[in-house]
C-alpha cells in the first residue's frame, strides 16, 4: 500500500536522466493542448510560443534572409496553430506544418482555407515524418530542439536531412548555457498548479526542479494529483554553448553555417544570453 509518504517521497526523488519523457502526453491532452493554443493566441503571452509582434519581426526577416516567396517551400517542425506558416504564405510560400497537437493543426488549417493561403498543417509526429515533399528551409521555434532526447535530436537531424532540397537549411533556437546557471533546485506546490492548466478538473500541482551540471540539462517535474488519479510531466531542457551544438550537429551531418542572437529575427549572438539561433546546412 502507498501511504502519502511514499507518494510525496517519490516526487521528490531525482529521476534517471531522460529515464521518462512525456512530450506526446502533453501535447495531445485535450485540457493541456487547448491551454497551450490559448496561449499561442493571445499576442502578448510568450508562453507557448514567442508574442505576436516577435512572430511578425522574425517572418520578415526570414522573408529577406531566406529569400522567401512564391514557389519557396517551408518546413515548420512544431508548428503549433501556425503563426509562422500562415504569414508566410500570405507571400506566395508553399509552407507545411507538422504538429502532434490536433487542437493546433485544426485551428491552423481553418486559418488557411479560410484566408485560401498556400499552407497544409499535419498533425503528426514530426520524428517519423516521411513526405515526398523536398523543402528549401526547414525550421524549428521556440527552443522544442532542446526539449527531446539526444537519442531523438539526431532523429529530428535524420528527418530534416531526408526533407531538404540539396543546399537546404535548418533554422532552429535553443537555450543557452547561462540559462542553466538561472535554474535553481526547488519545489512549489499549490492548488490548481499555474491557475487550473494541468486539469479541467480540481487537482493538487507540485512541481520539482532538478540539475544535471554534467549533462547540462534540467528537468521539471509536475505531478498533478487529481480525484481520480495521479498524472507525471517531465520538462526536459538541455542547454548548449555554440561548441557543444556544433558537435551534435557534426553527429548528424550538419554543419553550423550562421550563428545569431536568442531569436529568429536576425540579432547579432550574444553569449551572456539565455537563447541564441543557428542556420544550419548537411556538410
Amino acid at each position: 500500500m502507498t501511504t502519502p509518504y511514499t507518494a510525496l517521497s517519490e516526487m521528490g526523488r531525482r529521476p534517471a536522466l531522460y529515464g521518462r519523457t512525456t512530450t506526446a502526453a502533453l501535447w495531445t491532452d485535450p485540457h493541456i493542448s487547448g491551454r497551450m493554443l490559448a496561449h499561442h493566441l493571445d499576442p502578448d503571452v510568450e508562453a507557448a510560443s514567442h508574442g505576436h509582434g516577435f512572430v511578425d519581426r522574425a517572418v520578415t526577416w526570414m522573408r529577406g534572409r531566406f529569400d522567401l516567396g512564391p514557389g519557396s517551400r517551408l518546413l515548420d517542425l512544431g508548428c503549433g496553430p501556425g503563426l509562422y506558416t500562415v504569414r508566410l504564405a500570405r507571400h506566395g510560400v508553399r509552407a507545411t506544418g507538422v504538429d502532434f497537437s490536433p487542437s493546433s493543426v485544426e485551428y491552423a488549417e481553418r486559418v488557411a482555407r479560410g484566408e485560401g493561403v498556400p499552407a497544409r498543417h499535419l498533425c503528426r509526429d514530426y520524428l517519423s515524418l516521411r513526405l515526398s515533399e523536398r523543402f528549401d528551409l526547414a525550421v524549428m521555434v521556440m527552443r522544442d530542439y532542446c526539449a527531446m532526447t539526444p537519442r531523438d535530436r539526431l532523429r529530428l537531424l535524420d528527418v530534416v536531412d531526408r526533407h531538404l532540397v540539396p543546399g537546404g537549411a535548418l533554422l532552429f533556437d535553443v537555450d543557452a548555457e547561462p540559462a542553466l546557471e538561472r535554474v535553481r533546485e526547488d519545489v512549489e506546490y499549490a492548488p490548481g498548479l499555474m491557475d487550473g492548466f494541468w486539469a479541467a478538473e480540481p487537482y493538487h500541482g507540485f512541481r520539482h526542479t532538478f540539475r544535471y551540471d554534467r549533462e547540462r540539462v534540467s528537468l521539471d517535474r509536475y505531478d498533478i494529483v487529481t480525484a481520480s488519479e495521479v498524472r507525471v510531466f517531465h520538462n526536459w531542457v538541455r542547454y548548449f554553448d555554440p561548441t557543444s551544438l556544433a558537435s551534435e550537429l557534426a553527429r548528424g551531418g550538419f554543419v553550423v553555417e550562421e550563428r545569431y542572437g536568442g531569436d529568429l529575427t536576425g540579432a547579432a549572438y550574444d553569449p551572456g544570453a539565455d537563447s541564441f539561433a543557428v542556420l544550419a546546412r548537411r556538410g
